[in-house]
C-alpha cells in the first residue's frame, strides 16, 4: 500500500485505569485508538497518560530512536516503519526518528501525565450532582467546576488525593454556588455554693503560785483558712486579789455563699471559617526581657479571662453541621497567685486563673442542641485543733478544741445550638433599646421614673409584628 510522506497514522490509548504510583510499561495493559500528526522536523505534541503507549507508522525506513528522557518515555521498534512510544512517568522527554543516512523522519514532545479517566468516572459516579473535572498536570491533579455545597468540594478534594501520591498533589479550584453561614448559641450556666465555719476558744490561765507564775494558753490556729474570716469574739477576764487571773475568749463565725453565672454568647459565621467571643477582660502581666546582656526591662502581656466561645462550622449533607467547638469559663482567683517581693512595702501579686474549658467535635442538625460538658465538684475541708486527752473528754472537752471547716459545691453546664441562618431585611431587626424614652427631670423626681416608654414595638417601625414575651433589662 502507498502511504503519503505527508500523512502519518497514530494510536493513541484511551480508557486509563485507575492512577498508581509509575511501574514498569510492560506490567501495564496497553490500549490503543488513532490521532493523526504530521511528519517533519518540526516537533509534534504528544499527550500520554502514564502506563499508556501510542504506535507510530512511519513512511519510510527508521534506523535510530531517540529518547531524551528514558526516565519519561521509551520507544520500542517493532519494524522499520513501526514504532510503539509507552509513557512511563509524569513528565516530558522528546522523540526522534532518524532514517539511515541520519535525517529526521518524525520529532515528538512526548508529555506523560498522571491520567485521569478512573478519577473522573469516579468523580461522576460519587458526585451526580455537581459538575467537578479532574485535569492531570504532570505528577498533580487540578479540580474544577461547580458543586451544590463546600462539603461536596471537600469530598471531591479527598476523592482526588486517594489517586495522587501524596495529598499536596490535588489542586481544588472549584466553585460552591452557594457558602451556608452557621449561628452558634453556646448556654454558660455555673453554679458555685460555698460554707464556711469556725469555731475556737481561746483559754489563758496564769498561777502565780509556784515560782515566778506557771502559765497556760490553747488558742485556736484555723488550719484550713489560716486566720479568722470574721463573726464573733466574746471575751472573759477575771483578775482575783491573790494574784492569779482568768482569760477567755470565744471565736465564732459562719458564712454561707451563693454564685450564679449564665452567658448566652451568639456567633455567626460562614461555612468552614472560625470565630471568636470573649464577654470579660483582660489582666496585664509583667515580662521582663533582656537584649544583648543589657539591663533588664520590663514589658506588660495581657492574658484574656471571662466566658470565650470559639468554634469552626462545616455543613454537610442534608443539612447537618459538624462542628469544632472550644468554650471556657475563666475567672480571677488568689488561689495559686504569684507574689514579688512580698517582705516589702511595694509587693507585686499577679492573680491565677480559675479556669473551666471544653473543647470537643460534634455533629447536629440545624436547631439541634447537645451538651458538651456537665461538671459536678465538691470540695470539703476540715480542720480540728484540740489539746491532747482534755481535748477528747465528752462535752467538757470542747474547751479545749477548735474548729475550721470550708465546703464548695460547683456545677457547671454548657450547651450548644447550632443554625443555619441567612441574611434578613434590616426592618426585621430589632433590638432591646428599641421603644425606650428617657424619661424628663420631672417624671424622674416625682414619680421616680427611669424611662417614660419601654417596649415593642419601636414607635415608627412600621406595622411589623412586635417582640413576643418579656424582653430587654429589668431593674428590680
Amino acid at each position: 500500500m502507498h502511504r503519503s510522506s505527508a500523512a502519518l497514522a497514530c494510536v493513541l490509548m484511551t480508557g486509563l485505569g485507575a492512577i498508581a504510583p509509575a511501574v514498569p510499561a510492560l506490567a501495564q495493559p496497553v490500549a490503543q485508538s488513532r490521532a493523526a500528526v504530521s511528519m517533519g522536523a518540526t516537533p509534534q505534541l504528544i499527550n500520554l497518560p502514564r502506563g499508556t503507549s501510542f504506535a507510530v507508522d512511519l513512511p519510510a525506513d527508521a534506523r535510530d530512536v531517540i529518547v531524551s528522557n528514558p526516565q519519561v518515555a521509551e520507544a520500542m521498534l517493532h519494524s522499520p516503519r513501526r514504532i510503539t512510544v509507552i509513557g512511563l512517568a509524569p513528565g516530558e522527554t522528546d522523540a526522534v526518528f532518524l532514517d539511515a543516512a541520519g535525517r529526521t523522519i518524525l520529532s515528538l514532545r512526548v508529555r506523560v501525565d498522571a491520567g485521569v479517566s478512573a478519577l473522573q468516572d469516579t468523580l461522576t459516579r460519587l458526585l451526580p450532582g455537581g459538575s467537578v473535572q479532574a485535569e492531570a498536570v504532570n505528577d498533580s491533579i487540578i479540580l474544577t467546576g461547580s458543586v451544590a455545597n463546600p462539603s461536596q468540594a471537600d469530598q471531591a478534594r479527598r476523592i482526588a488525593a486517594a489517586f495522587v501520591s501524596a495529598p499536596e498533589k490535588v489542586l481544588s479550584m472549584i466553585d460552591v454556588a452557594g457558602s451556608d453561614q452557621v449561628m452558634v448559641k453556646a448556654r454558660v450556666v455555673e453554679v458555685q455554693r460555698s460554707a464556711v465555719k469556725q469555731l475556737g476558744l481561746d483559754v489563758t490561765a496564769v498561777l502565780n503560785t509556784v515560782g515566778d507564775g506557771l502559765s497556760y494558753a490553747q488558742g485556736a490556729t484555723f488550719g484550713v483558712n489560716g486566720s479568722q474570716l470574721g463573726g464573733g469574739v466574746l471575751n472573759y477576764l477575771d483578775e482575783s486579789g491573790d494574784g492569779n487571773s482568768l482569760s477567755t475568749s470565744l471565736k465564732a463565725f459562719e458564712r454561707a455563699g451563693l454564685l450564679r453565672t449564665l452567658a448566652e454568647p451568639n456567633l455567626t459565621s460562614v461555612n468552614g471559617e472560625a470565630a471568636e467571643f470573649l464577654a470579660g477582660g483582660e489582666f496585664p502581666i509583667p515580662v521582663a526581657q533582656s537584649a544583648d546582656g543589657e539591663s533588664n526591662s520590663i514589658t506588660v502581656e495581657f492574658k484574656p479571662y471571662g466566658v470565650r466561645l470559639a468554634f469552626r462550622p462545616v455543613v454537610m449533607s442534608e443539612g447537618r453541621i459538624s462542628l469544632q467547638l472550644s468554650t471556657e469559663v475563666s475567672e480571677l482567683t488568689t488561689e495559686g497567685a504569684f507574689t514579688l517581693n512580698a517582705s516589702t512595702d511595694t509587693a507585686l501579686v499577679i492573680p491565677a486563673l480559675s479556669v473551666r474549658r471544653a473543647s470537643s467535635t460534634v455533629e447536629l442538625p440545624s436547631g439541634g442542641s447537645l451538651m458538651i460538658a456537665g461538671l459536678l465538684r465538691e470540695q470539703t475541708r476540715q480542720n480540728i485543733d484540740k489539746l491532747p486527752a482534755l481535748g477528747d473528754v465528752p462535752v467538757l472537752g470542747a474547751l479545749f478544741r477548735s474548729r475550721d471547716y470550708v465546703s464548695g459545691e460547683t456545677e457547671l453546664v454548657i450547651i450548644v445550638e447550632a443554625y443555619i441562618v441567612s441574611p434578613t431585611a434590616p426592618g426585621r431587626m430589632q433590638t432591646p433599646a428599641d421603644g425606650v424614652v428617657i424619661a424628663n427631670d420631672a417624671r424622674t423626681i416625682l414619680f421616680g421614673q427611669l424611662t417614660q416608654q419601654y417596649g415593642s414595638p419601636a414607635p415608627g417601625a412600621g406595622d411589623g409584628p412586635g417582640w413576643q414575651g418579656p424582653v430587654g433589662y429589668v431593674i428590680e
